[in-house]
């Protein structure tokens, strides 16, 4: 799977999960490569870095997905499934 492939189904995954997810520049000079996930009155936001390059948003987005219970007995791409899993 392609890393923009890899990216869209991270993405929709997180949707389908009803987590909002933004791109937008970070700013913070390579602390937080790619992403993070944030808390913001009780709705789950992942902020996706629009200036690194998409195996950082990959890997951000992946390690925010990461281990979440309403995950392990649903169907994903073994792809995802890796993704997730080396997160």
């Amino acid at each position: 799977m392609t890393p923009d492939a890899m990216l869209s189904a991270l993405l929709e995954l997180a949707q389908s999960l009803n987590i909002t997810v933004r791109t937008m520049p970070s700013g913070l000079d390579g602390q937080h490569a790619g992403g993070s996930l944030v808390r913001l009155r009780g709705k789950e936001i992942i902020f996706l870095d629009g200036y690194s390059d998409t195996a950082d948003q990959v890997s951000a987005l992946a390690s925010a997905l990461k281990g979440r219970a309403d995950l392990e007995n649903r169907f994903l791409p073994p792809e995802v499934r890796e993704a997730l899993d080396k997160a």
